[in-house]
């Protein structure tokens, strides 16, 4: 059986893409970076190891000892941690003073460039978790009316925008004006500031910038992202179709259906 490597972060997501790799016949290898590892992971995982995220070195060698040769890098990881002390060792610190004030992604660029130069290739995401994208159109029953048409066609432009600029990836807007923009803290956080500006009925725009490397992330939404819309009144949450995760999108829809929140994924 062919080995994968894993490098996970916090969430669901490295769950789910271990099960689909040893359902295609691929032994986990499991490099915990943020939390201690779920049982249910480890229980399925060929090995598993705990290492910081600064640790670059030991996570390769690591890799390279086990025999793997491809690897997938899944999993929330806080990227206030750049702005915190943290161990690193000599190839973090080159990495991070090679792109110093050039922004994350131009680290994960070069952490994947440096995985690549030692014969470990990164795969992308939906190489093993597809299923989770949905297709254009709108996924609840529930749809939205003409206004909220109009801004969720006005917030996914400006979505768009923010992530090719490298802000980030989700944007709060209501009558056409944005009222939140996701900074470093994140979408959820983002959703708070945006309701407690726009009030009931702002619209939540997530998407992808136009060359985002889907080897290391892509955009997710889920159970607590609907929570956070409901609890600051939100109207509607539209997504890219084809390029956004949706965590159980069944169980998800029927919530949001029942909350009345319109769930859209454009084109």
């Amino acid at each position: 059986m062919k080995k994968l490597g894993l490098i996970a972060g916090a969430g669901d997501l490295p769950l789910l893409l271990a099960q689909s790799a040893l359902a295609q016949n691929r032994m986990p290898i499991v490099i915990q970076i943020t939390q201690p590892t779920s049982l249910q992971l480890e229980s399925i995982a060929s090995e598993t190891y705990a290492f910081g995220i600064g640790q670059v070195q030991k996570i390769t060698r690591t890799l390279l000892d086990s025999g793997v040769r491809e690897l997938a890098i899944i999993g929330k990881i806080d990227t206030g941690i750049l702005f915190r002390p943290f161990l690193v060792d000599p190839t973090a610190v080159r990495i991070l003073a090679r792109n110093r004030n050039k922004g994350t992604r131009a680290i994960v660029a070069a952490v994947i460039d440096h995985f690549e130069s030692k014969g470990i290739r990164v795969v992308e995401q939906h190489q093993f978790l597809s299923r989770l994208m949905p297709e254009e159109g709108v996924l609840t029953k529930r749809q939205p009316s003409q206004s909220q048409w109009a801004d969720v066609e006005y917030g996914m432009q400006l979505a768009r925008q923010v992530a090719d600029l490298g802000i980030g990836q989700t944007v709060v807007v209501k009558n056409r004006m944005a009222v939140a923009i996701e900074a470093i803290e994140g979408t959820d956080e983002a959703i708070k500031r945006g309701g407690k500006v726009g009030g009931k009925g702002v619209v939540v725009a997530k998407a992808a910038a136009t060359d985002h490397d889907f080897r290391v992330d892509v955009p997710t939404i889920g159970d607590q992202t609907l929570k956070t819309l409901r609890a600051i009144g939100g109207g509607v949450l539209a997504v890219e179709a084809g390029r956004t995760f949706v965590l159980n999108q069944p169980a998800l829809c029927e919530q949001a259906d029942q909350w009345k929140i319109p769930i859209v994924a454009l084109a």
